[in-house]
């Protein structure tokens, strides 16, 4: 018997070391799924805000540029203008110019205006930034308005190029808490944003956090990622010394367009204990059945060398079954129909506490320990296999144990003699303890359940494919977007018909589609997030940015609705592009027209030409009859020379102050220099008053030409110096007249 005992022992063991490997291997796989969530998570929060620091960016550098070198500011003026450009932002609570004493001049909040901010460290380093063009992030700190906030801060300069003044846009904490919000998939998962020098700008987690902790301290996953030098990455440990273990996602947000001074790194991290919560479970639960299963063999074993003599005319033959049965932890019973008696065997008994003749051998002993709610299917089942209808009883059912518990069994039997008209007279089958394995299955239907309940709520859309393109899941924010049925769309292919009716659209998207799925499928599973046009059920037209992952045969497709976002984008390009006061294109958009028509005009060697304008004597006529009449004069005149210039290709632009400039492509000097005379000639015919002019009684214009055939040796500044140089002629020579830069002044 000493080779039974060695073979138990053997083959314990054994399984032991199997349940250990499988459990590490487990285990590894958590942790590197939840690794590459996490690290999703913070390319999610990167991308967002990149785009936002991307747009406010955009907006700095329009106001830096507008105010350069103007002699005067109209605070009117650039409060309505910083209202509007705060407006259509969304992630900005203030934007504000400061002068170069630091004092705040205008502001999309009045009441900072007349505020010193000198001091701030975001001024300075402005200042400093003046020669680097860098964008300054200031560390978060606590505002005047008692907002705990970010400054990104674009130095202006003067004429000369010398220190001018700050416009700072002010990142409301609020408007990103959605965002981070948004990623949180656990209870224990907090999102938040870190400024690149340690100092915590905004944490969302289960747990409250306080904004403005130091996390740059030695042994925590910022220095990790500091140290590793790389823009993403995933690390253990505590985000400040004495914290809990956590898993974290870093990605650095510094994109190069943008030129930041300091930068912005995403966070995304979960509770180290919690991400291997269920797990442990499992091991605790698989470790103590490993050793029940040891002492459950041992003992039938001990008891197998003891039993010889079995009261019962079966006992050889359920001996020989039960031993078989041994190491499955499965228990035997043998049931007489006529009679009622059934024999339960010793691992059947120890299985439920019991001792071997607690049950007293009766079938209605049994049944009266089922649990009130199995206790109606498992007679049902036993009946169907006596009556001929079901080849085997089978059945799942709970117990009651001896300290007044319930176990699953499992049990499955069958007929092995019926008497002379067919009818079963013994049956024999075996239980399985199947507790283990049912509550597991009820916990995974019960995280399905909650798992279905949280994708139905999320505030993007949601749909899953499987490998037929059926459309098996749709969460409600994707029925409200889109309004498609699963009856009317059951398919991908009826859904594309209708969100993309136009074939050639459609072909299109089909490719991009498939090569992207492709992509993910040999990548990692993502599908980058990219922007379609979708027609909606009610016939609207939406911009969604449409990515997901790929699993499988199957996939999840993600919706995010930017067809606001595109609004706002396409307004914020508007009001870069469009000089607020008069309507006309601003400086900036003359620029890169420029460059343009430069190119344009030198592939086809045909000339260019440029006339430069400035009102005469503005700035008399501001000292007598105020800023705002002044500001009314600049729009009468930006009308008369947007009237003047009957070419859909010719552009009249706000060079800044009271100086405008046409661009006029394919046209010669001589052509330009009529154009001139004929706009020097509409603006006095408006007949606006100006008393202080030393010209005349009236608002008059000055103007310089100058015409170029584009070609290699010159440049489009020269031919701009060129007519700035004309212009001054013109002025020389007594105003109220154009200037080509001919010997014969007009």
């Amino acid at each position: 018997m000493r080779r039974a005992w060695f073979a138990l022992a053997l083959g314990w063991l054994a399984l032991g070391v199997l349940l250990a490997v499988g459990l590490y291997l487990e285990r590894e796989e958590i942790e590197a799924r939840e690794r590459q969530r996490l690290a999703h998570q913070a390319r999610t929060i990167e991308i967002n805000l990149g785009r936002q620091l991307d747009a406010v960016n955009h907006v700095l550098t329009t106001l830096a540029r507008d105010l350069q070198g103007l002699p005067e500011v109209n605070p009117v003026w650039l409060h309505e203008r910083l209202t509007a450009f705060n407006d259509a932002m969304t992630g900005v609570r203030t934007l504000v110019w400061i002068d170069a004493e630091g004092t705040v001049r205008a502001a999309s909040r009045p009441e900072l205006v007349g505020r010193n901010f000198a001091e701030r460290a975001y001024f300075q380093a402005a200042r400093a930034a003046l020669a680097t063009g860098n964008l300054v992030v200031s560390p978060p700190f606590r505002t005047d308005l008692g907002v705990w906030a970010i400054t990104l801060a674009r130095p202006v300069p003067d004429a000369t190029g010398a220190f001018a003044g700050v416009v700072t846009a002010t990142l409301d904490p609020e408007e990103f808490a959605d965002l981070l919000d948004s990623v949180r998939y656990a209870p224990d998962m907090l999102a938040g944003l870190v400024h690149g020098d340690g100092l915590r700008f905004l944490v969302r987690a289960e747990q409250p956090e306080p904004a403005g902790a130091d996390l740059a301290q030695p042994g925590t996953v910022f220095m990790q990622h500091r140290a590793s030098g790389q823009a993403a990455g995933v690390y253990r440990g505590v985000t400040q010394p004495g914290g809990v273990q956590r898993l974290v996602a870093l990605h650095t947000i510094q994109p190069p367009d943008l030129r930041m001074d300091k930068a912005l790194v995403a966070a995304a991290g979960r509770d180290w204990q919690a991400i291997f919560a269920g797990w442990r479970s499992v091991a605790l639960g698989l470790g103590a059945a490993w050793v029940l299963l040891g002492l459950a063999a041992a003992a039938a074993l001990h008891l197998l060398q003891r039993w010889r003599v079995e009261a019962w005319q079966h006992a050889q033959a359920l001996a020989a079954q039960e031993a078989a049965l041994q190491a499955t932890n499965q228990g035997v019973w043998d049931w007489d129909v006529a009679s009622g008696h059934v024999y339960f065997s010793p691992v059947w008994h120890a299985m439920l506490g019991y001792a071997n003749d607690a049950l007293e051998g009766r079938l209605d002993a049994w049944m009266s320990r089922l649990h009130a709610e199995d206790a109606v299917g498992a007679r049902a089942a036993l009946q169907r296999h006596l009556d001929g209808a079901a080849p085997f009883y089978d059945s799942t059912h709970r117990v009651r144990c001896k300290d007044g518990s319930y176990r699953w069994l499992h049990d499955r039997g069958r007929a092995i003699a019926h008497d002379a008209q067919g009818r079963p007279v013994r049956v024999i089958g075996t239980s399985s303890d199947v507790t283990e394995a049912t509550q597991q299955a009820l916990k995974l239907r019960e995280t399905e359940r909650v798992l279905r309940h949280l994708m139905n709520d999320m505030p993007i859309g949601l749909c899953m494919v499987d490998e037929a393109h059926r459309i098996y899941f749709r969460n409600r924010r994707f029925l409200e977007d889109f309004g498609h049925t699963e009856a009317e769309t059951p398919t991908l292919h009826e859904w594309t018909l209708r969100a993309y009716p136009e074939d050639d659209y459609r072909r299109v998207v089909g490719r991009t589609w498939k090569q992207a799925m492709a992509l993910a499928a040999h990548g990692g599973g993502e599908i980058p997030a990219r922007d379609y046009r979708i027609v909606a059920h009610d016939g609207t037209l939406r911009t969604m940015a449409i990515g997901g992952l790929v699993f499988g045969q199957h996939f999840l497709a993600t919706f995010v609705d930017r067809t606001e976002q595109q609004a706002q984008s396409e307004a914020l390009r508007k009001l870069a592009y469009i000089d607020g006061l008069t309507g006309l294109a601003n400086r900036r958009h003359f620029d890169t027209t420029l460059q343009a028509e430069w190119r344009r005009c030198r592939r086809s060697g045909k000339p260019l030409a440029l006339v430069m304008l400035d009102i005469d004597h503005f700035k008399r006529y501001n000292d007598r009859y105020g800023h705002p009449q002044g500001d009314e004069t600049l729009k009468a005149v930006a009308t008369a020379l947007r009237t003047g210039l009957a070419r859909p290709h010719d552009l009249v632009a706000r060079y800044g102050g009271e100086e405008f400039v046409c661009l006029l492509p394919e046209c010669n000097l001589a052509g330009a220099y009529h154009k001139a005379q004929a706009l020097c000639r509409a603006v006095q015919a408006l007949g606006l008053e100006h008393k202080a002019s030393s010209v005349a009684d009236v608002v008059t214009i000055s103007a310089g030409v100058a015409c170029q055939v584009p070609d290699g040796e010159s440049t489009p500044e020269a031919l701009l110096a060129q007519a700035d140089a004309h212009l001054y002629r013109a002025k020389q020579a007594g105003r109220n007249r154009a200037d080509d830069g001919t010997d014969v002044l007009s």
